[in-house]
């Protein structure tokens, strides 16, 4: 996979935000996966996450940044998501921070698709900064929560629009 390919999506992604919500472009979830896979941060691939349970994902590989309340519940039913936010550091040190929110995508009971759309895209814009230049880096100091997030963002998305 292209460093740029990250990015690239990101910004494909932001450019057609508002067709795919109307759903007049297709959401490529698959692009999504494979983009998340190539990131070599979590220990399987993103779709096999989503037939665990909480507590099953809690005690194997969490960084626990996710909030993880019903633990008996599958990950697909999490509400919680990790927004990959904001990057600083010193590359060419291989010091690189990156700063992190939570973001409830089904605040009031309703599934709100912009919010998922928001977290998959402006993570990934962050994370695809950082990959051109530290890609090594980027594996070591990545939060596995934040980039399970993109997924469970994109699985719900592909099931909503």
């Amino acid at each position: 996979m292209e460093k740029l390919d990250t990015m690239t999506l990101a910004d494909n992604l932001a450019d057609n935000q508002e067709s795919i919500l109307n759903k007049e472009t297709d959401f490529d979830v698959e692009a999504v996966y494979r983009v998340i896979d190539n990131l070599h941060v979590l220990h399987k691939p993103v779709k096999d996450y989503f037939g665990m349970t909480q507590e099953q994902y809690y005690e194997t590989e969490s960084d626990h940044k996710l909030t993880l309340i019903n633990l008996s519940e599958q990950l697909t039913d999490l509400h919680d998501r990790i927004l990959t936010n904001h990057v600083d550091g010193y590359a060419d040190q291989n010091k690189i921070n990156l700063t992190y929110n939570h973001e409830n995508p089904y605040e009031d009971d309703f599934y709100n698709e912009s919010v998922d759309l928001h977290v998959v895209t402006y993570s990934l814009k962050v994370i695809g900064a950082v990959q051109v230049i530290a890609p090594k880096v980027l594996q070591e100091v990545l939060s596995k929560d934040a980039v399970l997030s993109i997924g469970l963002a994109a699985h719900a998305l592909a099931d909503n629009v």
